[in-house]
């Protein structure tokens, strides 16, 4: 029963670890962990799809002995069984990860197939059509590793946005989103649709301050349990109560206890070195896997680290060896380094499960993919290789892919890209050493050369690129059939060059093709504001092109299909939510300014009008708003009694000091 388990949780952390702690005659062989309404049975994997899921949750149950029961659980079932998606935000370490994967097995346990997807192309290949069939897709760190396959030139964020709005309208399909606050309000300003979508708005957002002392405390005691941290140890953590200072600390997060309760990492410590490892870790964070990088494996081993870390996200085998095989190339040229024939794998078995996970995604291919054990490890390496710049000139020197090089992205500012980088990626580019991931393209080459471009623009600032530029624009169709492909390539050239005089008589030279294919691509309020801008700086008669009747209808078409769109996904974004009226014509009032500001961005000289009409369907709108308020109802009753069922004794709480000593309070 729910009650229950919360009590032995409230009382102790855990059950097991009360119950063990109280009975030492009892063996853990004879337990298996119940907590909330879920319980850990291998039948729970047979929900599971093959692969990179159903490998996960193996992983999972192994972290279920550590999980404090937190009123957070219960917060995001009510929030995903109400709202059917989950958006779980906050800091790094603070737990995001291990509520999701608590989640999944309350879902799994329900019934539900569960599918832990790495892009919204899997998990749109995955969707039943079959409306009863009830499906989880799990999403994790969706702005964070996957931030450069969202945002790519090649896609854009209405993907994104498009499937959380097919999950919301598809019964018995849920989707669980996590992310870090600083990426999601980073990427809620830069892109119009996230900014605008339920996914912005309606989140669920887990913060450190939301930890109580005595959830820290249970946290804490479960790792030193689980953990099984010797004796002595354990008793420094009691002296002088030791535990307090821990949880008591502004840096403390789930992440850093479990960190400094690995057994492989602390069983060479007393009880003096083991304080001092503690207090290290809490006041510099980040260094948390700075000993176990420079002290536990070889240099060859932080090479492929390195080389994971290159790739914006999860990576197949296959890219992730060429790449490594160059960086080995590099360092037998460059630093006489000694390898070995078999070296990937020799390193991939050092670094597995203490570093890098290892998951097969197609058993009948055995596709297999390689990421990180966990984030925090992304967060060192950002912080070693920003600090050293022979690491830096290393990677680049080094890079198969230009996805190795997102993370470099001068716009982010997150890694320094000097003008010695700029000139090694130039030479790169200009010898065609660099290729994408995906080869399979039908447009592949065109990609290519479109990304070279880009990529020039935006790395190369500190050089001249220009001779290089007209290289590979001459190469560009700029025919409509493949235009598309390039497009959000081509605009960021257009936009962002500069000091290229070659390269911009080219453009003035080519402009009528090139803004026609650009015009007919653009899907984005923001990029269509942009056209006078283009023309003005290409030295183009942009009133000229106005009067003229193709550029007229071209205008007027992407002002048509802008507004079109935008219609669309506001009623798929609010229609759930809409209880008045008066909130229908608010919708068409935004879609109004929107045309509004469209046309005199675009038509700044004269008084035309687009054709397109925008006309509420009162019909459908009375009928959604009857729904609506129907569910409103139900959903405040459902509200009201879960807080009355849930309503906690106060009379005969003790302190949370006390409680806290008593969790740690150690039987003879």
């Amino acid at each position: 029963q729910r009650s229950d388990a919360t009590l032995y949780w409230n009382r102790c952390g855990s059950p097991v670890a009360y119950i063990l702690r109280e009975y030492p005659e009892i063996e853990k062989k004879h337990f298996k962990l119940w907590f909330s309404s879920i319980t850990i049975l291998d039948c729970i994997f047979n929900n599971a799809i093959e692969g990179r899921t159903k490998s996960y949750l193996e992983a999972v149950k192994r972290k279920i002995p550590l999980y404090v029961l937190t009123h957070k659980l219960d917060d995001a079932l009510k929030i995903l069984a109400k709202e059917k998606l989950l958006l779980i935000t906050g800091q790094p370490g603070v737990g995001k990860t291990t509520l999701a994967d608590i989640l999944l097995f309350e879902k799994a346990n329900s019934g539900f197939k569960i599918y832990k997807v790495e892009n919204i192309r899997e998990a749109e290949d995955v969707m039943s059509a079959d409306l009863d069939t009830k499906q989880l897709f799990y999403y994790d760190d969706f702005l964070g590793s996957n931030y450069f396959e969202i945002t790519s030139p090649n896609r854009t964020e209405s993907q994104l946005t498009s499937f959380v709005e097919r999950v919301k309208n598809t019964p018995n399909k849920y989707l669980i989103l996590t992310t870090r606050t600083v990426i999601l309000n980073h990427a809620s300003e830069k892109y119009e649709k996230i900014g605008h979508s339920r996914i912005a708005n309606q989140q669920f957002e887990l913060k450190l301050a939301d930890y109580t002392k005595i959830e820290k405390a249970r946290i804490l005691y479960n790792h030193l349990f689980f953990h099984q941290v010797n004796e002595e140890l354990y008793n420094s953590i009691l002296n002088e109560k030791f535990y307090r200072i821990i949880i008591q600390h502004k840096n403390y997060t789930p992440r850093i206890v479990e960190f400094v309760t690995d057994k492989a990492k602390i069983n060479s410590f007393n009880s003096n070195t083991y304080h001092q490892f503690i207090k290290n870790n809490l006041d510099n964070p980040e260094e948390i896997w700075r000993h176990s990088f420079n002290n536990q494996i070889e240099y060859l081993d932080r090479c492929l680290l390195l080389t994971l870390f290159s790739f914006p996200g999860a990576i197949s085998e296959k890219p992730l060896l060429i790449a490594y095989e160059s960086r080995l190339k590099f360092e037998r040229s460059e630093h006489n380094q000694i390898i070995g024939s078999n070296q990937f794998n020799q390193s991939i078995r050092i670094l597995l499960n203490g570093f890098v996970s290892s998951t097969i995604v197609n058993r009948q291919i055995e596709r297999r993919e390689y990421s990180f054990i966990n984030p925090s490890l992304t967060d060192f390496l950002i912080s070693y290789i920003s600090n050293s710049f022979q690491e830096r000139k290393s990677i680049v020197a080094s890079i198969k892919y230009i996805e190795q090089l997102y993370k470099f992205d001068p716009n982010k500012a997150i890694i320094p890209f000097e003008k010695d980088l700029q000139i090694i990626l130039y030479n790169k580019i200009s010898k065609c050493e660099l290729g994408l991931i995906n080869e399979s393209s039908e447009f592949y080459t065109q990609t290519l050369y479109g990304t070279f471009l880009e990529v020039l623009v935006k790395y190369c600032r500190d050089i001249d690129i220009d001779s290089l530029l007209i290289e590979f624009i001459e190469k560009i169709d700029f025919s409509e059939k493949c235009f598309w492909v390039i497009s959000r390539q081509i605009q960021y050239l257009l936009t962002n060059l500069e000091n290229a005089p070659l390269t911009a008589n080219y453009i003035k030279l080519k402009f009528n093709n090139i803004i026609k294919g650009l015009i007919t691509s653009i899907t984005r309020i923001e990029d269509a504001e942009k056209i006078p801008e283009i023309f003005v700086k290409y030295e183009q008669d942009y009133n000229k092109y106005t009067d003229e009747e193709e550029g007229t209808e071209l205008l007027l078409e992407l002002i048509d299909s802008i507004l079109s769109n935008y219609e669309d996904y506001l009623i798929n974004e609010r229609k759930d939510t809409i209880i008045r009226i008066d909130h229908v014509e608010d919708l068409y009032d935004e879609l109004i300014e929107i045309q509004r500001c469209l046309e005199k961005k675009l038509f700044p000289k004269s008084n035309i009008l687009t054709g397109f009409t925008l006309n509420a369907d009162y019909n459908y709108w009375e009928e959604k708003i009857k729904e609506n308020i129907e569910r409103s109802l139900v959903e405040e009753i459902e509200a009201e009694r879960y807080i009355e069922d849930n309503k906690i004794e106060t009379n005969n709480r003790r302190s949370e000091d006390e409680a806290i000593d008593d969790l740690f309070y150690k039987t003879k």
